[in-house]
């Protein structure tokens, strides 16, 4: 049994668009590199071409005009990754005046410590992804009660409010997304005709079953999809990205107007890495704001699974829920 590419799509946006509940070590320090304007998120390979890691950048972002001492940084993230790279991040939380997080929730709320409760398919979902890739959570690790959070994303209500401002129903928004998804097997097609050679990505379940490295393999399977995916659609069409990104991207920038009225300096945008390339075009186009440097954090050590006895305590910890 194979599982075929758009598996992979499907599963790669819920590591890097939706809200987490809806949704070797690594390196000990940040890798600094030379900036790269609208990369958010990239496979880190060793001397033989072989993924070795899956980062995630921090990008900083000044007033282009020289002017002024603003800082913000975006930094995007996966919902699943190395309890380290989420220990890392909680430190580096630490500098800022304020930062913005994402939840579909209603406003002013807050993940509570742990994770909290299962209570959606969707953090389910990821939950089984998570014990299946050797990974830890996000909100079982971030501490979002710091002082410096604030909620900057919309609730469902207003989520469905934007939709049918556009003039959406179930009708038209099942329709889009045909349109998108026909749209997307046409461009795979094209690609095929055009590089009939490359492998399709896709996973043989019945060969590793039995496979001592299986997690590792399927680990760099997804991490390649999420690459792939780094553009504000996810691959997944218009409709979804207008949906999980676009809206919801322009609620977290009132916010940050908002803080920016209060006098702010020195502020970040903590988001799934498949909203950033928005995050950037409107930071440059509506604040005037040019990427400064970048730094690397990996999210997922591509030469390491976890024991059995590790995925069964994890396993275990998730029934119990």
């Amino acid at each position: 049994m194979r599982l075929p590419k758009i598996v992979f799509s499907l599963a790669g946006f819920l590591l890097v668009a939706l809200s987490p509940p809806l949704l070797a070590e690594p390196p000990s320090q940040p890798e600094v590199k030379k900036v790269t304007p609208g990369k958010f998120i990239r496979l880190r390979q060793d001397d033989d071409g072989q993924p070795v890691a899956l980062q995630t950048a921090t990008a900083r972002y000044v007033p282009a005009s020289g002017e002024g001492n603003l800082v913000v940084d975006l930094i995007g993230v996966v919902h699943v990754g190395e309890k380290s790279y989420y220990q890392k991040l909680n430190k580096q939380f630490e500098q800022y005046d304020v930062l913005l997080y994402e939840l579909v929730a209603q406003q002013g709320a807050r993940p509570p410590k742990g994770g909290g409760k299962l209570d959606n398919p969707i953090a389910i979902l990821q939950q089984v992804m998570k014990i299946g890739l050797g990974l830890d959570s996000q909100m079982e690790h971030i501490d979002y009660s710091k002082k410096n959070f604030v909620h900057a994303d919309l609730s469902p209500d207003q989520m469905l409010k934007a939709i049918k401002d556009r003039g959406e129903d179930g009708i038209t928004l099942f329709l889009s997304l045909a349109a998108d998804l026909m749209r997307t097997q046409n461009l795979r097609e094209l690609e095929k005709q055009k590089n009939p050679n490359k492998k399709e990505l896709e996973l043989d379940i019945a060969g590793l079953l039995n496979d001592p490295e299986a997690q590792i393999k399927i680990k760099k399977l997804f991490a390649q999809q999420l690459v792939e995916q780094a553009s504000p659609e996810g691959g997944l069409g218009r409709t979804v990205a207008t949906i999980l990104v676009t809206d919801r991207n322009e609620a977290a920038l009132k916010v940050f107007q908002k803080e920016l009225a209060n006098g702010k300096k020195k502020i970040a945008i903590f988001y799934g890495a498949a909203h950033m390339p928005d995050f950037e075009k409107r930071l440059r186009d509506d604040f005037g704001l040019k990427r400064q440097s970048e730094q690397w954090l990996t999210a997922w050590d591509l030469t390491r699974q976890k024991s059995d006895v590790e995925m069964m305590l994890d396993l275990i910890k998730l029934l119990s829920k």
